[in-house]
């Protein structure tokens, strides 16, 4: 799924800027937010499909592999064993965790890539949470702010499929970069 996004994210941007073109700022601003929402999601499914390849081929410590697939192990004192739980980590704590478990190449504290993903997260939960009424970003701020979000989010994935996987994403998923 999370190629879908991607591919579906770089639609919406580029219909964006056709209505952005013409003038058209309502409907730009939509496919803008719908690029976003895209963008934001392709992230999410590529994290939850490396859970699911690691609790498949079982390489990791149980409660790693718990923790990435959104569970917590739990003793149950009645029936004496383990159970898994649901409980959801946040995408950014679970990127975190994939980057130091397997030394990607990404700085936390100095990456432009890390620091423009997170950027791109605030946006994202500002308009799934707005404060406003209306939106007031500008066309641009939005171009510039996919842009910068959906290369970063690009190069994360592309940083741990090399790792992980020994192997970058497909070259049409990196030609999607803005």
């Amino acid at each position: 799924m999370f190629e879908d996004y991607i591919q579906d994210s770089y639609t919406f941007y580029t219909l964006a800027l056709e209505k952005q073109n013409k003038l058209e700022e309502r409907e730009a601003k939509m496919f803008y937010r719908a690029s976003i929402f895209c963008a934001a999601s392709a992230l999410e499914a590529f994290v939850n499909f490396i859970g699911d390849t690691i609790k498949k081929g079982d390489t990791l410590d149980r409660i790693e592999i718990a923790y990435l697939n959104d569970k917590v192990l739990e003793i149950s004192v009645p029936k004496a064993k383990i159970e898994e739980k649901i409980k959801f980590n946040a995408v950014d704590a679970k990127i975190k965790f994939i980057i130091k478990k397997f030394s990607v190449p990404i700085d936390l504290s100095n990456s432009a890539d890390w620091s423009n993903f997170n950027n791109f997260k605030d946006l994202r939960n500002d308009l799934i949470h707005p404060k406003s009424q209306s939106d007031e970003r500008t066309l641009v701020d939005y171009q510039n702010s996919i842009k910068k979000g959906l290369n970063s989010n690009i190069e994360i994935m592309n940083l741990i499929s090399n790792k992980i996987f020994n192997k970058q994403l497909r070259k049409g998923l990196l030609e999607l970069k803005i």
